[in-house]
């Protein structure tokens, strides 16, 4: 008994030594986690190396862990690199840890599925939600202008709601589009895109045929992926963003102003005068006139012209009608989940108003993506969004009025009344602002779009995936138009008008994808199948009612009001096309760095003609990681990324008009028979039973680069491309009663040089500098037009083989003919042609008219002496960069685009008659070097050749952006609940710097609705 207790004392205290020498090999160690900024990290992981104890960081970035005074910590969270630190003793480890770079492994969105962008074997450029963030505008595609390279994006007008243009690797087609193919979570959707930016995941530009050749007859022009945002499983967010702009006129076309004016109206009457002397005596006169002589006339009033000029009180007919804009957007979405469900939801609201009255534009949006796991084979889901826009919009007309007016004149009379005819040189010149008088004009357009998707997906077995879409596209728009009889554009018709159009377009799209992968059971081989099939059907409907109406006031009925119409006009129109398509990808890898993709789609399309009506569209692409090869292992430290990448594929265009392979009837005609009139038709086009799609052949190649951990990386694109059946209206035969026909009969070749380059330039605890570049260069020309034909001109633009696709061809000047220079001219002329006749306008050579260059230099003014002046870019520059220091950041966007010319309407604002001129400098005998005639001289040379004036290059580097932002600390924020909140300014379009005064080129040479400079506040808040 004795013995059994000895026994028992002994393992009591053998097991208290053991405890107690166990809890002295153990001590607490305190720590925070923070990230390069110096915040605090909350979640991240700590854990003891080798063992399973771990714990995470609390809200304040704080840590507190039992370990051993020899362990070792290790320190993980997503999107940083892991970092393991040994305890040593210490009861406080601190740690910081840097930001992992994952752009290698960021997945990226191509047609009909994702790679990681390592894998990617094409060229593709991508934007992601938080580039997409700092856009304040109506329309998301503004975020890439200068920032993928080989996109060209321009806004012509500053008109609430307008519009943007796109090309991407230059011009390929003469007669179809050559806007990229625009998709929103895979289907189709066009370029201007109703949807908050916010609302946006990513945007991925397809640029080499291999990408865009999985799309068949639609992607010649490359295509443009948006991918909205869907829910994750996980704690429910909320986001609110909101911004407030104020929106001014930017570089306003000038008109001739006050003392300006009068000195012109003196100028021409003294040229006038003066050259019946010249013509006399040979020398050029003395006499000179004064603004007495020239200002005769009385506004209806009784105001005198030489009072207006006395007193100063002219009227700035652009600064009345511009005014400033105010532009408000706020939305909110709602995401989560759980592993089963996950959804997004939001909603929004925009009001765009311009910068003339009455030119505002709302917009809603409510949007819902929702994905369901039902079990481990079945999942569905849904994204549905619904746009609704109520438009007023302002008639452009009024603008080109205002330009007319002069100033030597006053808006309204001394009654108070608004003066109707205020140009007392010409009556027939109406107010401006008569369309600003309430419901004298009215131009509304409702549109209400339903755009959405639902599908099933099927994993019958491991690494297989089916899915099927069914997409509903419907957009319904009414737009009602009531102009008074006394509006400005038909204040001189004496009558109204009204019209009511109502349009509704249907889009259906159901596609089936199957997909597979393996890796052949872990092997270095892995390979990924693609199938698919796609149908799609569109039907297009319009209803219109339209007439004049009597010279009355319907103010307040409006457009609504039918029947005001006295002869109205019905039309009706009907369109519906459908697509059948079938498609597949293979993506092949050998020890994943060997990669090889290759494509194939048929398309058939109900536009074009039996037998025609089928086209398959191929593509092969290979891509070698270099980086990855052993031998690369010695660098590896100073070069983080090498793959060279090269591609082909075959791509088309078939946007053609439905119908167009068929010959068409004209509207009801009459004939008189027997005493009676009676209706019917004849032919007004010839068909083509062998029309068929252009196609559009193309080579891609390409380098991805990293040096310094990725500090310094980017790509390098070379693309050559061949275009070919170009549609193309050529001339038919002389037995034909057409005179064309449209056929498959061009082709154009296109080369060009895209780099995008991004540079982490400085990067501190506190501070850091990035900047990313991009540099495109793109040349196209036309290789082959019709068989014999070397070029075709319509007017001042021409389609000649040899030049780029899109060109203006006309005459040259140089400058205005000064006093006895022309005599000059003939006597060299002669010289140089002593055998030779000139044979030059009669009016040809007289001082202070327009010198049209003789190209040729065979004495006479012809189509031979007329120029190609080439309207795209040599090449264009994006510099984007981006400062942070602690929560601040400052980021500032320089865009330039260099080369090309523009047709700068405000160079053709010479009205020898009546109307007020461009602030233009023109010729006088004291003034002879000017680019444009005299007021005064005969105008003859100008109504022949005044187009030739309106060339202007078209280079311009602007300050796109510059935003000034603050986060606050989440320390702060994580005591009241919220997330994150950033506040920001922005100026944007505010410095541009051209080769035109008071103009920017981007509008392309409008001199409507100018473009604004905004000053944007706003804010980003999330729960």
């Amino acid at each position: 008994m004795k013995h059994r207790k000895v026994v028992r004392l002994s393992l009591t205290l053998l097991l208290s030594l053991l405890c107690g020498f166990s809890y002295a090999q153990t001590q607490n160690v305190l720590g925070l986690v923070s990230d390069s900024k110096g915040e605090s990290l909350m979640g991240v992981n700590v854990s003891v190396v080798g063992t399973k104890t771990g714990t995470v960081t609390d809200l304040d970035g704080k840590y507190s862990i039992n370990v051993s005074p020899n362990a070792k910590l290790q320190f993980s969270f997503v999107g940083y690199k892991s970092k393991t630190v040994a305890v040593a003793g210490q009861s406080q480890v601190n740690v910081t840890l840097e930001e992992s770079d994952k752009s290698l492994d960021e997945v990226v969105v191509i047609g009909y599925g994702v790679v990681k962008k390592r894998d990617l074997t094409g060229s593709v450029s991508s934007i992601k939600s938080g580039d997409l963030a700092k856009v304040s505008t109506s329309n998301a595609m503004q975020a890439m202008q200068a920032k993928v390279p080989g996109l060209d994006i321009q806004q012509s007008s500053g008109e609430s709601g307008a519009g943007i243009s796109m090309t991407l690797r230059g011009n390929r087609s003469i007669s179809a589009t050559n806007s990229p193919l625009v998709l929103v979570d895979g289907i189709e959707y066009g370029s201007t895109l109703d949807i908050d930016p916010s609302d946006i995941e990513s945007m991925e530009v397809l640029k080499d045929a291999s990408s865009t050749a999985i799309y068949g007859t639609k992607g010649a022009n490359g295509v443009i992926i948006i991918t909205t945002k869907h829910g994750k499983a996980g704690k429910t967010k909320v986001n609110f963003n909101a911004y407030w702009s104020s929106n001014s006129p930017t570089d306003v076309s000038k008109v001739m102003y006050g003392t300006k004016e009068v000195q012109r109206l003196i100028d021409k009457s003294d040229y006038q005068t003066n050259y019946k002397t010249y013509a006399a005596s040979g020398t050029w006169g003395t006499a000179s006139s004064a603004a007495a002589d020239v200002l005769t006339e009385s506004l209806s009033d009784g105001t005198t012209q030489m009072s207006i000029y006395n007193d100063g009180s002219y009227t700035d007919w652009l600064d009345i009608i511009l005014k400033n804009g105010m532009t408000q957007n706020y939305d909110v979405a709602i995401s989560g989940g759980s592993d089963l469900t996950q959804y997004n939801i939001s909603a929004g609201l925009m009001r765009d108003a311009g910068l003339m009255k009455n030119d505002v534009q709302d917009r809603y949006n409510g949007r819902v993506n929702i994905d369901h796991q039902i079990n481990k084979v079945f999942k569905v889901g849904t994204n549905i969004l619904f746009t609704y826009k109520d438009h007023d919009k302002r008639n452009s007309s009024v603008y080109s009025q205002a330009l007319k007016m002069t100033t030597i004149t006053h808006p309204y009379l001394t009654d108070g009344t608004m003066n109707e005819t205020p140009n007392p040189f010409y009556a027939a010149h109406c107010n401006p602002l008569l369309d600003e008088i309430p419901g004298a004009f009215q131009n509304n357009i409702k549109t209400s779009r339903f755009f959405g998707n639902v599908y099933l997906q099927i994993n019958p077995i491991k690494n297989m995936t089916f899915k099927s879409m069914f997409a509903l596209d419907e957009t319904g728009e009414r737009t009602g138009l009531y102009q008074d009889y006394k509006s400005v554009a038909r204040y001189q018709i004496g009558s109204g008008y009204i019209s009511n159009t109502w349009d509704n377009t249907t889009k259906y799209t159901w596609e089936n994808t199957l997909n597979y992968m393996t890796d052949f059971g872990h092997s270095r081989h892995s390979l990924t199948a693609m199938l698919g099939h796609s149908m799609s059907q569109s039907v297009f409907t319009e209803t219109s009612t339209y007439g004049s109406t009597a010279a009355e006031h319907y103010y307040k009925s409006s457009f609504y009001d039918l029947t005001k119409i006295t002869s109205p006009t019905n039309s009706n129109q009907y369109v519906k096309s459908s697509m059948l398509s079938f498609f597949g990808r293979l993506n092949y890898s050998y020890k994943d760095r060997y990669l090889l993709t290759t494509s194939l789609r048929t398309d058939g399309s109900s536009a074009l003609a039996d037998g025609h009506k089928w086209g398959s569209f191929p593509s092969v692409a290979a891509a070698w990681r270099i980086i990855d090869e052993p031998w690369m292992e010695k660098i590896s430290h100073s070069l983080s990324n090498l793959k060279l990448r090269a591609s082909w594929g075959l791509s088309g265009n078939a946007a053609i008009d439905a119908y167009s392979t068929l010959a068409k009837l004209s509207s009801d005609v009459y004939y008189y028979t027997a005493g009676s009139d009676v209706a019917g038709k004849f032919p007004n086009s010839i068909s083509n039973s062998n029309l068929t799609w252009e196609k559009t052949s193309a080579y891609n190649f390409g380098l991805d680069f990293g040096l310094a951990n990725n500090r310094i990386s980017g790509s390098v694109d070379f693309y050559i491309n061949h275009t070919y059946d170009l549609l193309y209206y050529k001339s038919a035969p002389a037995s034909c009663a057409f005179p064309n026909m449209l056929g498959n009969v061009g082709k154009t070749k296109g080369h060009g040089l895209e780099v995008a380059l991004n540079t982490l330039i400085v990067k501190s605890r506190d501070f850091s500098w990035d900047v990313n570049w991009s540099y495109s260069m793109a040349r196209d020309k036309i290789t082959k037009l019709a068989d014999g034909v070397t070029q075709d001109i319509n007017g001042t633009t021409g389609l000649i083989v040899g030049q780029p696709v899109s060109t203006y061809y006309d005459y040259e000047t140089n400058g205005c003919w000064g006093i006895g220079e022309f005599a000059q001219y003939l006597s060299d002329w002669k010289t140089r042609h002593p055998d030779g006749a000139s044979s030059f306008p009669s009016t040809y050579g007289l001082p202070g008219t327009l010198k049209v260059v003789d190209r040729n230099d065979d004495g006479t003014i012809d189509s031979n002496d007329r120029r190609v002046y080439k309207r795209s870019p040599n090449y264009i520059v994006g510099m984007n960069n981006t400062l942070t220091y602690k929560n601040f950041t400052l980021s500032f966007l320089v865009y330039a685009r260099v080369g090309g010319w523009i047709s700068y309407d405000m160079n053709n604002q010479l009205n020898y008659e009546s109307a007020n001129w461009g602030d233009l400098d023109y010729w006088t005998p004291t003034n002879t070097n000017a680019k444009f005639p005299s007021p005064g001289a005969d105008k003859t040379t100008y109504s022949t050749y005044s187009t030739a004036l309106k060339y202007e290059k078209a280079d311009y580097l602007k300050f796109k952006d510059i935003t000034l932002s603050y986060d606050m600390p989440k320390s702060l924020l994580s005591k009241v609940g919220v997330g994150s909140l950033r506040f920001y300014g922005s100026l944007k379009n505010f410095f541009t710097i051209s080769h035109i005064n008071n103009y920017d080129p981007e509008r392309g040479g409008a001199i409507t609705f100018p473009l604004a400079k905004q000053v944007v506040f706003g804010v980003n808040l999330q729960f």
